[in-house]
């Protein structure tokens, strides 16, 4: 399976780096996760296909996580794609998606192709072709939440993770979470390949304390501030400080690897 980090940069805008999205492609399928990064330019830059990606994750509301939903949408069209486009994410962020694109003017009937919308549950696996999806939440927006919630009632304050199973593998993205121990129920349901990984909200210590409790092969870590660019081998220092064993990835834009 091969993943493309598309933007590895957190909220704060970058000169060099975009914000969230991984492509993720097997020979079946490919699935973006996230749409903060500039899919569309990439995809076209490319060559590929239209047809890609099959399935959309969008995690929660934050723009740099789905800031570039209409700008995919559009280029998708004009690029005359046919096949149907599979959204995930929590219900009201699937709402507010749908609602943008009419309001950009991106109609089910003008654009050619259908988008099929899939409200995900925590801890409800939904199966697509050869993947399964389960969500997991974080506590990501809970602060926001409990400051803003009562006056702004409609507004939709979820953050999903996911866990992705395919061909007996388990692979874990983690959005964006609080607190790295929110990844333990996931993480000890058994051999996870690969977390793919934030590391902007906690400090570094943190998440290498929590992964060597489980068995994590891999962490491939993105949506990390700038100021980490070059620290691949201090993040690694610190994994062996905090005894866990596996592999330590620190991402960069538009660079594919196979997990």
């Amino acid at each position: 399976m091969r993943a493309i980090f598309l933007g590895t940069a957190d909220g704060h805008t970058s000169a060099r780096r975009e914000h969230s999205g991984i492509l993720i492609q097997t020979p079946e399928t490919s699935i973006l996760l996230d749409c903060g990064a500039a899919a569309a330019r990439f995809l076209l830059h490319k060559k590929i296909e239209a047809d890609v990606p099959e399935i959309l994750w969008i995690s929660h509301m934050h723009s740099d996580h789905n800031g570039q939903v209409s700008s995919l949408i559009q280029s998708l069209w004009l690029r005359t794609r046919r096949a149907p486009l599979h959204v995930f994410g929590p219900a009201e962020v699937l709402m507010a998606m749908k609602d943008w694109l009419e309001k950009c003017l991106l109609f089910p009937e003008l654009i050619g192709f259908p988008i099929h919308w899939h409200a995900i549950k925590p801890g409800k696996p939904h199966v697509h072709g050869q993947f399964t999806f389960t969500a997991f939440p974080t506590q990501h927006l809970h602060s926001l939440a409990s400051h803003f919630k009562r006056a702004y009632p409609n507004t939709c304050f979820d953050c999903y993770g996911v866990l992705l199973e395919y061909e007996g593998k388990r692979y874990v993205y983690s959005a964006d979470l609080a607190h790295p121990s929110e990844l333990a129920p996931v993480l000890k349901g058994g051999k996870v390949n690969a977390l793919l990984c934030e590391l902007t909200h906690f400090p570094e210590r943190d998440l290498f304390q929590e992964v060597a409790q489980h068995p994590v092969q891999s962490v491939w870590i993105t949506h990390y501030p700038d100021h980490l660019v070059r620290r691949e081998a201090e993040l690694k220092l610190i994994a062996r400080e905090e005894k866990y064993r596996g592999e330590v990835h620190l991402m960069h834009d538009r660079v594919a690897h196979e997990i």
